[in-house]
């Protein structure tokens, strides 16, 4: 192998004649003048002595001065298949590389540096590095065997290069982590790896979890080697919004529950300043919507004398308090107004309280759990997520904020809470670009520009980076990039990432699990194969094969019914009293239909019998 054609401190060309060069391998340029460089393969071509000839004229990609170069270095480029690579400049030289030089492919020692930043022990290893398949041999034993590989033909493979491996704690100098990809692409398959890492290691993680998806404690498969193989369980906490969290609502101050109203519709300025008035220290959520409802009912009431007299003959109030209330009433009348700000605000609060988003518990489950250095999974659906996230962000962020400036002032007064991750799927709806008034978007937007100070930090997947607020996108200092088509999302990643031309041209054709990281940490985008998941996900099943897996009932019908083979249609009770013994209880059709469908399984057989109608038997019958 050797370097033919014009070259440039940047880029070189190099050829073969008996070696296929692979996309992403590393070679070493044997020039000593410019230090005997490292590069990286990026465009890959053969030249083919039985297609039309190679000369000048031909529309080919390759640099005419390579081809020109070749019979002077004597190839026969009518005679033999000749392999050309195009070779981009690891390191900054100052000189062009020597035409003619040799190529060859390196020792792991020689391009280390290059390829590993962090061990497994202080790192995320997340999958292989695409190229290096070469320098498995002279990999150490450390950064062996611990990122096998998944194939959908062959199964669970092994590791076949060198591990990429991720150093979670660089992102004190580069924060956030942004992982993009459209449907199928891999990126969900990508974010599990990730929080599996990062669980492992012990790092608080706070999850949004739209999809239901999130759940750590099946193994991905029994042909995991038995060293990785490993569940979650214990070091998740799952938890439901309305069910096992919410907000405390005598925690809410006017901000907070502006906020949450919000999230259900925008509300104007009118609005917030009629919950400042109505919000007193310390609310129950009864008293501030009884307040509200008969403020509602005082600007609805013919006279302020009539509605006097309706509230005084109320038995629901102590008589020695309806004097105060009254006058509060009228007090807030003066400084609310509107009948129709107070029927808005209303509005929007029932269908909080409707979603069961006000709980007495708070908070304090994610809080225990983040404590407690687990991973800490927040489920509901999505509309529902983007409320609550905006309230749990300000207030556990607030929590360490306070903690760390405590510290930084000397004081002991603030109680101790960790530094923690905050990762969510579908991350263009909880910080939507362009769209101001979305709660969550201004807590994510402020912990993207000033978290890093505070150890919080941002993990946030999308199909749609294009739709991903601009101001946090900019700050997601290292994005996982799998198979992306859409030309405006393709347009955000060439803007915010240093993917060169030849990556994003490849973009829109990667395979499943397949990603370009680009990351500061490397200085360079790297293609990496992500590594099989420990755990599978819940939705991982094809939904197809549902329709011919057999479920616990269904095994339970037929090993009942299977007692009273042969049945005929008319002779359907003897087993369907069975069945209502055994708490299984169908309909005379429900059943025929199930032995049909045994029929077309081939474990019975039906016949036609003119007296007894269809008959079912067993196919070892006569």
């Amino acid at each position: 192998m050797q370097v033919v054609g014009m070259t440039n401190e940047h880029e070189v060309w190099a050829t073969s004649g008996d070696r296929k060069f692979r996309l992403n391998e590393l070679l070493i340029i044997e020039d000593e003048y410019v230090g005997n460089p490292v590069g990286e393969v990026i465009e890959t071509y053969a030249l083919n002595p039985f297609i039309p000839t190679v000369d000048e004229r031909s529309p080919v990609l390759i640099d005419s001065d390579v081809v020109k170069t070749l019979g002077n270095l004597g190839y026969h480029i009518q005679d033999e298949m000749i392999y050309i690579a195009k070779i981009r400049i690891l390191s900054e030289l100052f000189y062009p590389v020597k035409t003619g030089a040799v190529v060859r492919e390196p020792l792991f020692e020689e391009v280390e540096d290059l390829l590993i930043k962090a061990f497994p022990n202080v790192g995320l290893t997340l999958g292989i590095i695409q190229g290096t398949e070469g320098l498995l041999s002279s990999l150490p034993s450390e950064l062996s065997n611990i990122a096998p590989l998944f194939n959908d033909k062959k199964g669970v493979i092994s590791q076949n290069g060198v591990p990429f491996i991720l150093d979670y704690k660089s992102m004190q100098s580069y924060p956030h982590l942004g992982v993009f990809g459209g449907s199928g692409s891999g990126k969900s398959f990508g974010l599990r790896v990730i929080i599996e890492e990062l669980i492992s290691k012990k790092i608080p993680l706070l999850i949004f979890d739209p999809h239901y998806e999130m759940n750590f404690k099946d193994s991905f498969s029994d042909e995991l080697p038995d060293k990785f193989k490993a569940t979650f369980e214990r070091n998740c906490t799952i938890v439901t919004v309305g069910s096992d969290v919410g907000v405390k609502f005598d925690s809410l101050g006017p901000g907070d529950l502006c906020n949450l109203l919000g999230a259900v519709s925008p509300i104007t300025e009118a609005m917030e300043n009629a919950v400042a008035s109505l919000l007193e220290n310390k609310d129950s959520r009864v008293l501030f919507i009884e307040r509200l409802s008969n403020l509602i009912s005082l600007l609805e009431s013919p006279s302020e004398e009539t509605f006097r007299q309706e509230f005084m003959q109320r038995k629901d109030i102590e008589e020695k308090k309806k004097s105060y209330y009254l006058n509060r009433l009228l007090a807030l009348k003066k400084q609310v107004g509107q009948l129709s700000t107070l029927k808005s605000i209303s509005w929007r609060l029932n269908r909080l309280v409707r979603q069961g988003i006000f709980m007495d518990e708070g908070i304090k489950k994610i809080e225990d759990g983040l404590k407690a250095q687990k991973a800490v999974i927040v489920r509901g659906n999505i509309w529902m997520l983007r409320v609550y996230a905006a309230y749990v962000l300000r207030s556990i962020y607030t929590k360490r904020r306070e903690y760390r400036d405590a510290i930084q002032k000397g004081l002991n007064t603030a109680t101790k809470f960790p530094p923690f991750i905050v990762v969510t799927d579908e991350a263009h709806n909880f910080a939507p670009r362009g769209e101001h008034n979305i709660p969550s978007r201004r807590e994510i937007k402020e912990i993207s520009q000033e978290g890093r100070k505070y150890g919080v930090f941002l993990i946030l997947a999308t199909q749609r980076p294009a739709l991903l607020d601009d101001t946090v996108n900019a700050q997601l200092n290292t994005k996982i990039i799998f198979r992306t088509v859409r030309s405006t999302d393709l347009a955000v990643i060439r803007e915010e990432t240093d993917i060169g031309s030849e990556e994003i041209k490849r973009l829109p054709y990667l395979l499943s699990g397949t990603s370009f990281i680009s990351s500061p940490i490397f200085g360079r985008t790297i293609s990496v194969k992500v590594r099989v998941s420990k755990t599978k996900s819940p939705h991982q099943i094809n939904p197809f094969d549902e329709l011919t897996e057999k479920n616990e009932d269904e095994e339970k019908i037929y090993n009942i019914i299977n007692e009273f083979i042969p049945i005929s249609e008319t002779n359907l009770l003897d087993p369907l009293l069975k069945l209502e013994e055994e708490d299984i209880v169908i309909s005379e059709d429900q059943m025929i239909n199930y032995l049909d469908k045994l029929v077309d399984q081939g474990q019975l057989v039906k016949e036609n019998n003119q007296l007894l109608g269809f008959t079912y038997k067993s196919t070892g019958d006569n």
